[in-house]
């Protein structure tokens, strides 16, 4: 969210409202994300 307040401060609204919306793809996507890795991590 920093990165985004950034941006938007330095003139580029859209950048800013895309790094929004990426951010609130993750957190959408949170737990599938947090299922994955430890997944991914889990010795074989």
């Amino acid at each position: 969210m920093e990165l985004s307040n950034w941006v938007k401060q330095h003139g580029s609204t859209a950048v800013a409202d895309n790094v929004r919306g990426a951010l609130e793809a993750i957190d959408k996507k949170e737990e599938f994300i947090k299922m994955t890795l430890t997944v991914m991590m889990a010795p074989v």
